[in-house]
């Protein structure tokens, strides 16, 4: 009897001891798990300041880049070194510099028509709407659309109340509560529409057929077509009275909605490290020669 107790004792220690090994073993492998998953994140977390700070330093080339075209160009043509896109440039370290990737570009938004034309002071600018219509119209959407959108900006304005009825507009992703205006939309029309602080004019040197046949009156799609077909061939725009002299059939007032350089710019940019991927979008005010405000910009 005395020998089975011992017995019993020692498998019951032996048992004991097994319970300790496991739960020691699953300890240390949930540490050795939670360890690896830390460094992941630490990783990552590293990854992404990386990249954002790449990110700045992209923004702030894009910046010097447009002050040296300034300077150096009276009109703004997307022939310039501002408009070639970087892709995929190595920006990692000496030892790898393919670890970190970058790309980015530069638009001239005032190629584009500017919504905020449509209205000023919350007072809808009728003539402008007209202009809307036609474009929308051109590009196969309903140009029942414009009415809806100047209301839209319009109510984004401080009026004759003192106050504001609607948020207002950075973008065209903040038309999304127009009725009519899907997300499909705003990806279609982002090329020929844009949104700016303040009333501007239409780079003829940068603008689509579509655009440009729009803002000027009685030109029609077809003729805006041929004037661009001329311009890329290297007959850029000098001047505003370059532009009319070309029209022929139209008059002196034709090119009061045109220009042939530009102050407001998007910079959007992608930067790649490791596993990590981290994107800007930027809008940036450029006047005379002096470095470009940036107006926003959203890291992603």
């Amino acid at each position: 009897m005395i020998r089975y107790n011992a017995v019993r004792q020692r498998g019951m220690a032996i048992i004991a001891a097994l319970v300790v090994v496991v739960a020691a073993s699953t300890l240390a492998a949930s540490i050795i798990e939670r360890q690896g998953l830390l460094a992941n994140i630490l990783i990552t977390e590293g990854d992404r300041s990386q990249a954002a700070l790449m990110l700045r330093g992209g923004l702030d080339w894009a910046r010097f880049v447009l002050q040296m075209d300034a300077r150096d160009n009276p009109t703004t043509r997307p022939d310039a070194i501002w408009a070639r896109p970087v892709i995929g440039l190595p920006v990692g370290s000496a030892d790898d510099p393919e670890y970190a990737l970058f790309s980015g570009q530069i638009e001239d938004e005032q190629g584009k028509y500017n919504l905020r034309n449509l209205a000023d002071n919350a007072s809808i600018n009728r003539e402008e709407v007209l202009v809307l219509e036609r474009l929308l119209g051109w590009l196969g959407f309903d140009a029942s659309l414009a009415s809806l959108i100047a209301q839209r900006v319009a109510d984004a304005q401080f009026g004759k109340e003192g106050r504001a009825a609607a948020v207002g507009l950075r973008s065209l992703d903040d038309l999304r509560v127009v009725h009519g205006v899907t997300a499909q939309a705003i990806d279609a029309l982002q090329p020929y529409l844009t949104v700016l602080p303040a009333v501007t004019k239409v780079n003829a040197n940068t603008a689509t057929p579509e655009v440009l046949g729009a803002v000027v009156d009685d030109l029609g799609l077809a003729s805006a077509r041929d004037l661009i077909v001329q311009r890329d061939k290297g007959l850029w725009f000098s001047n505003r009275a370059d532009f009319v002299n070309r029209l022929r059939s139209q008059g002196a007032d034709a090119g009061r909605r045109i220009s042939v350089s530009s102050d407001w710019f998007r910079v959007t940019g992608e930067v790649t490290v490791g596993d990590t991927m981290a994107g800007l979008r930027a809008l940036v005010h450029r006047s005379d020669s002096r470095l470009p405000t940036i107006r926003w910009a959203t890291y992603q």
